[in-house]
């Protein structure tokens, strides 16, 4: 009668190694298709935001421009957003230095303005700023080139808040 020898199967090291990182691949995948982009563990920050914004020292005949329901367009030709509620215009300050070196400020008179206002937008709140669905980021205290039906300025970012 013969004995027949079992083969038992014998695990080294690299064996192991390489089936942990095969399993945390497989972890990884099902965790990135549950996320999606909703994203699962940040909430969902989707939506219809307010941003305010100040166009500084233009010409006060630029007020006809920021009229509740005009839209302004990105320099790529995207819709930035609409204009909301009543735009503001104040005479632009200016600084200049006195006689004694100190720093003073006055308010323009030949007509110049800036004029604040805010402007409903669709995208996506970061921890780091605002994403439109365009895919533009804007934070507070950028500067964003925009357009609309007669006029091309610059926006300075005020604020960014949930519209409500």
């Amino acid at each position: 009668m013969k004995t027949e020898k079992i083969k038992t199967a014998r695990f080294a090291a690299l064996d192991v190694l390489i089936a942990v990182l095969l399993l945390l691949c497989v972890v990884g995948v099902a965790i990135r298709t549950a996320i999606g982009e909703s994203g699962l563990f940040r909430g969902d920050n989707k939506g219809t935001y307010l941003v305010s914004y100040t166009v500084k020292a233009v010409s006060s005949d630029y007020n006809e421009y920021f009229k509740d329901g005009e839209s302004f367009f990105l320099e790529d030709g995207e819709k930035m957003g609409t204009i909301t509620g009543q735009t503001v215009s104040v005479p632009t300050r200016v600084y200049s230095e006195n006689s004694k070196g100190e720093l003073v400020s006055n308010l323009e008179t030949d007509g110049t303005v800036d004029i604040k206002g805010t402007v409903k937008v669709k995208g996506t709140m970061t921890k780091s700023g605002f994403l439109l669905n365009s895919g533009t980021y804007i934070a507070p205290n950028m500067t964003l080139s925009v357009r609309n039906s007669a006029v091309s300025v610059e926006l300075i970012i005020t604020d960014i808040v949930k519209a409500g």
